[in-house]
């Protein structure tokens, strides 16, 4: 009886147990179940990931990523502070299965890894920047055929973006997130002292004086010219090649403070690309305009070489791409002042051809000028000069009492043997001699006498052993170069005739070589161009 009451449990007791056994199975139940949900999300988020799209705009919550041209707003996942920190457009991040914040036991989609690679940005250009009410709009053309975009522009963008500049832009968006200075100028000959004087040009006074009353006197007295006078700050020059246009046209710049020249070809300007041709001659005006506006410089010349092939007589050749009458029209408004030059900015023009030129165009100068081929007393002032930078020939100076008076018979004689009256035969015709002097062509024959002297001098200090380079005198062994130059017969006429090396110099047999050398290339030049072409005998025969 005893042990019966000690093996008692009560009713009240047992009830307590079991119903404290249901609710801990249905814990345990529950436990399980939410085990099964973790372990599915975590196997999700593990799992690779579903897309790859780059950042388009970073917010508090997420970032808008562009997934395959479309734009949808992520959160930002499993990404850490760090990385959330250092997210940037334009950056690819991968997307996936993250869990659902607002549903414990489901998952929706984010960014969970951040791929180390930055989108390509496409190339643009800013073609006009217009204001409206809203604020500003952008006209940029991005080329593939898509035509022009107009984008609505940041507060801050307007004043870090110009007319002409390249920008990177985001694909699908086209937000501007780099912009580069645009080098309109960089492909043209550009500097900012040519460091040619007046000075360094044999005659031509009558054109120096031309270029100095039109362009320098109105510079040094601006108030009377702009009252009383009219600013000649469109000139063009023609006349036969190598007579000192360029020449002029540089010395022009170098003589006015601070003076940017800028020189232009033909085919530095001509594009296949329609349009790209006159944007290209519009960009010209519009750099040199910026930076004398800006004062980078104080004063700026533009210098048309060949303008002929630039601005031809329109309608002259119809199956053309139409690019040189599009050039043409583009030079003649910016020349009638369709868009304001800047009042220190000189446009010259040269040429071998006026004929060629459109008469509309040339109708555009303030003063067209000539520049002739060089009389006998400018030949002997251009050839003085040259001969100051040459080394003479020590016996012409000993039999002439003097180095200057070496100097001297030399442009004697030189001229007096051009001048001679004789013809040049060519294929394409006959010239005579003195026909074919030019500035440029006195300095190839000077500097071709220059050249052969200090040859000369080359090879015999290469021959007494004076030059110690041993890396050089190896090569010289190596590659045969005294073979080739044929320097032992050279060398041993020179050692016979010259004791020192310093005493060869230029004589008057190699003035005349480079003369001989070069005139029927000179004389097919000059015919080729149109001057000076002898007029044909009359035989009495007529066809």
């Amino acid at each position: 009886m005893e042990e019966m009451e000690g093996d008692y449990i009560p009713r009240y007791e047992y009830e307590r147990l079991e119903s404290d056994y249901r609710r801990l199975m249905r814990k345990y139940e529950e436990t399980e179940a939410y085990k099964l949900d973790l372990e599915k999300l975590v196997s999700k988020s593990r799992s690779p990931p579903l897309d790859c799209g780059f950042v388009v705009e970073k917010t508090e919550e997420g970032a808008i990523v562009n997934l395959n041209g479309a734009l949808k707003a992520l959160p930002y996942g499993t990404l850490t502070e760090m990385e959330i920190k250092d997210l940037k457009s334009g950056k690819f991040v991968f997307v996936g299965r993250i869990p659902d914040r607002n549903n414990p036991s489901g998952f929706t989609i984010g960014i969970t890894k951040v791929y180390d690679r930055m989108v390509d940005l496409e190339v643009g250009e800013i073609e006009e920047l217009v204001q409206d009410d809203d604020g500003w709009v952008g006209e940029i053309s991005t080329g593939k055929g898509r035509g022009r975009i107009y984008k609505r522009l940041r507060k801050d963008e307007p004043e870090m973006l110009k007319e002409g500049m390249k920008v990177g832009l985001l694909p699908g968006t086209y937000d501007i997130k780099k912009s580069y200075k645009a080098k309109a100028i960089s492909r043209y000959e550009v500097t900012k002292n040519p460091e040619v004087s007046f000075n360094d040009i044999g005659g031509l006074k009558g054109i120096k004086q031309e270029l100095i009353k039109s362009i320098i006197l109105p510079m040094v007295n601006p108030d009377d010219y702009t009252k009383y006078g009219e600013c000649s700050r469109r000139i063009l020059m023609y006349g036969p090649p190598g007579c000192g246009k360029t020449m002029c046209a540089k010395a022009l710049a170098s003589a006015l403070p601070n003076c940017e020249f800028v020189k232009i070809g033909a085919g530095e300007l001509f594009s296949m690309w329609l349009g790209e041709s006159e944007k290209n001659v519009r960009m010209v005006f519009e750099a040199a305009n910026a930076k004398l506006e800006e004062g980078e410089n104080d004063y700026g010349v533009i210098f048309f070489d060949e303008i002929d092939a630039l601005a031809q007589e329109r309608g002259m050749y119809s199956g053309s791409s139409g690019a040189p009458e599009r050039v043409t029209g583009q030079l003649l408004d910016l020349l009638e002042g369709f868009h304001a030059l800047h009042p220190h900015l000189t446009v010259i023009g040269a040429t071998n051809r006026l004929y060629l030129i459109d008469s509309a165009f040339r109708a555009r100068f303030d003063k067209i000028i000539e520049v002739p081929k060089p009389d006998k007393e400018a030949v002997y002032s251009i050839a003085s000069l040259y001969a100051k930078k040459i080394p003479v020939d020590r016996y012409l100076i000993k039999e002439e009492g003097g180095e200057e008076e070496a100097r001297l018979h030399l442009v004697k004689e030189i001229v007096s043997y051009m001048y001679s009256d004789k013809y040049v035969e060519t294929e394409i015709g006959k010239i005579k001699r003195a026909d074919t002097i030019t500035g440029r062509f006195i300095a190839q024959i000077f500097n071709y006498a220059r050249d052969k002297a200090l040859e000369e001098r080359t090879l015999l200090m290469l021959k007494k052993g004076v030059i110690g380079n041993e890396d050089m005198r190896r090569m010289w062994d190596k590659e045969g170069i005294a073979a080739i130059l044929d320097a032992g017969s050279k060398t041993k006429d020179l050692q016979k005739r010259y004791k020192r090396i310093e005493e060869i110099g230029v004589n008057m047999g190699h003035l005349k070589e480079g003369f001989d050398k070069f005139v029927e290339r000179r004389a097919e030049e000059i015919l080729t161009s149109g001057f000076g072409a002898m007029p044909e005998e009359e035989t009495g025969m007529h066809f």
